[in-house]
């Protein structure tokens, strides 16, 4: 590219008078500027007749012939750099010129666009990203343009100042929204305040005013628990109307239930006197079919019914179970794939082993609570094959000592006579990192011994086995070869182990779970059989899922099939590809959704594609990823928390404000819920002032306190008298049951009191709330029922944090009430929610319970010590029991303590603290305590760890 400046030459510098370093001339977008000694000249290209160079001995001369007046002679050139500057001489007049014959045919463009941005600063309207991108667009058609100043292309005053205009938003497009936007929702809020102070029973508040005036593409409102998002949706359907952004016949208001939307449709009624567009998904979706074929579909009966479609798909489960062509898979899945498989060796603790058992519910088909995975597959096995056994049943010799009990082998074959032992070591020997490996060893020379003295057969199996693929085939091989017949049971008799053990129920949750996502997502099983080749060794597993799920799904397609019929997620999914394809052509400019944390990947596909029928179309949702709880119906968590990046270009509008919950109740609740980083965070202020504590635990004590009349009795002093609504929740149905009711009505006639699931509470609200069952455990809160991790083939983004929607619906449960929340906890096994939120301090209120803090197991780490009742009186059981089987005496004086040892480790105390027993720690192991026993040489202390510890210390007395 030829030099746009011009220099003297070094021979000009050296030799020639008054010649320095400083510029000749410089040639600009739309000038040439001459400096010579007394004065700089600025000539327009228009100005300009020619530049040649007339060369000399030593140097050149550029000579500039402007059309009016003498020839510029810049002498002291050298000839390269003066042929070189008249190149660039000529490009720049190419330029200039087809800039200028540009303008002449954009000029109207030019004026349009510098109003557009005029009107924009000046805070006329919203500028939404699609307006930019146009605006952008049509900047760089105007770019030869832009590059040359103004006023050196153009002498019209109104063009010089559209162009000064464009050059500034060329510049900055992004600082221009950013600004024009501020300046559009300072001049709207003023403009529309009247209309806020009165479209709702209550003024806006700043936020919803906000979410109301933003006028993005795309706009996702987060909302909180009682932040007014209904009235949001209302204000800004008026909004919308009053402005003529849309008509009346171009707006759409979306709800998730049929009674959602008539509260909607009733609103908008008597607030602006019009009957509006508002309708569920389902609605829409059948509109939109029967419109673009001309037929309105069949739904089935079961469609959009979760305990319908539940009982719909157990029944197909049912018949393939029983069905001998698929039976295989439904045997294969149940027997050794029916939880995810964790080794043993993957745990710290042998109490964080016992949790993850808890969590899938480890208990055979014969209904035993089994120690392992491996031990329940081998149940498993046994019991499909129909092999008589009993479970950990006394060996047939006794071997019961003052130290040891009785021995217990795994698994004794009746019929057989035979015994089996399955060892968890690895294929080096080693065993998990809580075992002692030596103790372990010498457990299993040990067995083998025994069984050889005593002359009975013994199979033994290994935990390698299992994690090498070869457990059962290995069993298997053993068993023939000891002479075992296998007689497999019926396929009526393994529905039967099913439905007893409720793993029916477990199975069909998890299938109607999978196929809402696996049909709402449109996949295919070919593509996640592939997905599923990918994973390595939890591909069998996969594997067989897949073929269980595809034997139900294809009985779940033909019976679609033979009446006719769709469900919701063919409906919606057929309603999104009609729009997408053009068939059905949407006059809907602006849509509005609400409850938009419980959208599913076929809803959102839908919304999209009416959205994209036409440029500048809005979509405008509403909805708190805090209270997203309907994974399990097909919502995904993702499609709001990253609504952009499915939406395209977006605004956030998140309302600070809760007219529900007091300041104790929002503050508890909001830091509990965003304990999981994935949530949104966001900053929400309660309207309602609270005194002392909102957050109230209530735990059953010494004095057998009933904690729910607790809770009852304390509501009704809040209450004063005044009539009160109590809402009692469960995280479960069955826990209303027992429930005094009569009792309640009669001893508390102000108090209205009604129950529903912590699911069913959604989208209620009362004066106080009640949340039983507070507990840990497989039915506890949270619940214990861990996602089963073959959800994460058709969900885009699966959840990292633990108990991450068990924590959203407690959320949902705090956030019902308006005064209180009692929360109904165990004392022996307390949610482990409860005891996060009690260490929030101030807003929360401990009531009744034990006077000492609950004792974690020594022996597995993780269980509770609880205190039970047995022939010999009180003592201490671990929470993992009968996995784990460590007891320990309750206190000697009151019966109902633990005792504990002190900081200075010379004391056990009791910890009941009206109590204060204490006795003697042992000082060979630290753990035990010296208590009198009786020898042959009388009485003496000995170390409580002598049985079971190994510790022999001993004192006279």
């Amino acid at each position: 590219m030829p030099s746009s400046t011009l220099h003297p030459s070094f021979l000009a510098r050296l030799f020639a008078d008054g010649v320095g370093d400083q510029p000749l001339a410089e040639i600009g977008p739309g000038a040439l500027t001459v400096y010579d000694r007394s004065r700089t000249q600025r000539l327009l290209h228009t100005q300009i007749e020619g530049v040649r160079v007339e060369r000399g001995l030593f140097w050149s001369t550029l000579i500039v012939q402007p059309q009016t007046g003498a020839a510029l002679r810049l002498a002291g050139v050298s000839k390269s750099a003066a042929q070189h500057f008249v190149e660039a001489f000529a490009e720049a007049g190419q330029v200039y010129k087809e800039a200028v014959s540009l303008l002449k045919r954009e000029a109207t463009r030019a004026t349009v666009v510098a109003e557009w941005v005029q009107r924009a600063e000046a805070g006329e309207f919203w500028v939404a990203h699609h307006r930019i991108t146009r605006a952008k667009a049509d900047a760089a058609i105007l770019a030869p343009v832009l590059r040359i100043p103004a006023e050196e292309i153009t002498s019209s005053p109104g063009l010089v100042e559209a162009l000064r205009v464009l050059q500034g938003f060329a510049s900055d497009s992004t600082g221009f929204r950013v600004r024009a936007n501020q300046a559009f929702v300072d001049a709207e809020l003023k403009r529309y305040d009247g209309y806020f102070n009165t479209v709702e029973s209550r003024p806006l508040t700043r936020a919803q005013r906000l979410a109301v005036v933003v006028h993005e593409d795309n706009t996702r409102v987060i909302a909180g628990a009682g932040s007014g998002k209904t009235s949001v949706m209302v204000a800004k359907a008026g909004y919308l109307l009053h402005k003529e952004l849309c008509k009346p016949r171009e707006l759409l208001l979306l709800a998730f239930n049929r009674d959602a939307a008539e509260e909607l449709r009733t609103r908008l009624k008597e607030r602006f006197g019009l009957d509006l567009r508002v309708s569920t998904f389902h609605a829409l979706g059948l509109d939109i079919i029967a419109r673009a074929t001309g037929t309105k579909p069949s739904l089935a009966s079961w469609a959009g019914n979760d305990r319908e479609f539940r009982e719909h798909l157990q029944a197909l489960l049912t018949e393939t179970i029983c069905d001998p062509a698929t039976s295989d898979a439904a045997r294969a899945y149940a027997q050794s794939h029916f939880a995810p498989y964790h080794s043993p060796f993957e745990f710290k603790s042998e109490g964080e082993y016992f949790d993850y058992l808890r969590s899938v519910d480890m208990v055979s088909l014969n209904g035993e609570t089994v120690k392992s995975f491996e031990e329940a597959e081998i149940a498993n096995f046994l019991c499909l094959n129909g092999v008589p056994y009993r479970y950990e049943a006394d060996y047939q010799h006794p071997t019961a000592d003052a130290e040891y009990r009785q021995y217990r082998p795994d698994f004794y074959l009746i019929d057989a006579d035979l015994y089996i032992e399955h060892f968890g070591i690895a294929r080096d020997w080693s065993t998990a990192p809580y075992v002692d490996r030596a103790e372990y060893h010498a457990g299993i020379d040990w067995k083998r011994e025994l069984h050889r003295k005593h002359g009975t057969r013994l199979i033994q199996t290994y935990s390698y086995q299992k994690s090498e693929g070869t457990l059962l085939t290995e069993l298997e091989r053993q068993l023939r070869t000891a002479g075992v017949v296998f007689k497999p049971i019926s396929a009526e008799q393994a529905l039967e182990r099913l439905n007893s053990g409720h793993r029916i129920g477990v199975m069909t949750k998890l299938a109607g779970t999978f196929l809402n996502h696996f049909k709402g997502g449109g996949y295919r099983l070919d593509d996640l059989r592939l997905k599923a080749r990918r994973q390595g060794d939890k591909n069998q597993r996969v594997a067989a899922f897949l073929d269980l799920f595809e034997a139900v799904y294809n009985r779940y397609e033909r019976r679609l099939r033979a009446t006719n019929e769709i469900d919701f997620n063919d409906m919606i999914l057929r309603a999104a590809d009609h729009v997408a394809s053009g068939r059905y052509r949407s006059e809907y400019r602006c849509i509005l959704v609400d409850e938009f944390q419980d959208i599913s990947a076929g809803r959102a596909k839908l919304i999209k594609a009416l959205k994209d029928q036409g440029q500048g179309h809005r979509l405008f949702c509403v909805g708190d990823d805090w209270q997203a709880i309907y994974r399990f119906a097909g919502s995904d968590i993702a499609l709001m928390r990253d609504f952009e990046e499915h939406f395209g270009p977006s605004e956030t509008v998140p309302l600070d404000r809760t007219f529900r919950c007091n300041a104790g109740i929002n503050a508890v609740a909001t830091r509990f819920v965003l304990a999981n980083p994935a949530q949104i965070k966001k900053t929400v202020a309660a309207e309602r002032p609270s005194t002392g504590a909102s957050v109230l635990v209530h735990r059953s004590g010494e004095n057998a306190i009933d904690p729910v009349g607790d809770a009852f009795s304390e509501i009704a002093r809040r209450a004063d008298g005044a009539k009160r609504s109590v809402l009692l929740l469960g995280r479960y149905g069955f826990q209303s049951d027992g429930l005094p009711w009569s009792a309640i009505g009669r001893d508390y006639p102000n108090l209205s009191a009604s129950f529903k699931t912590a699911h069913g509470a959604k989208g209620l609200e009362a004066d106080h709330v009640i949340v039983l069952g507070m507990q840990a455990g497989r039915y506890g809160f949270p619940s214990q029922i861990a996602d089963d991790p073959l959800l994460g083939l058709v969900l885009a983004t699966p959840e990292k944090a633990p108990h991450a929607e068990e924590r959203r619906l407690f959320y949902v449960a705090l956030t019902r009430a308006r005064h209180s929340v009692h929360l109904i906890v165990d004392e022996g096994l307390p949610s482990v929610f409860v005891a996060e939120i009690q260490a929030f301090g101030v807003d929360v209120e401990t009531r009744g319970g034990a006077s000492a803090a609950p004792v974690k197991c020594r022996q597995c780490k993780t269980g509770i010590m609880l205190l039970r009742s047995g022939p010999s009186g009180n003592f201490y059981g671990c929470s993992h029991y009968p996995r784990c089987t460590r007891t320990e005496p309750a206190c000697r004086r009151c019966q109902r303590g633990f005792l504990v040892p002190d900081s200075s480790g010379k004391r056990h105390n009791c910890n009941n603290a009206l109590c204060g027993y204490s006795e003697r720690s042992c000082p060979r192991c630290g753990t035990g305590r010296l208590v009198e026993r009786s020898g042959k040489k009388g009485p003496f202390l000995g170390c409580t760890n002598y049985y079971g510890g190994g510790c022999t210390h001993t004192e006279d007395l």
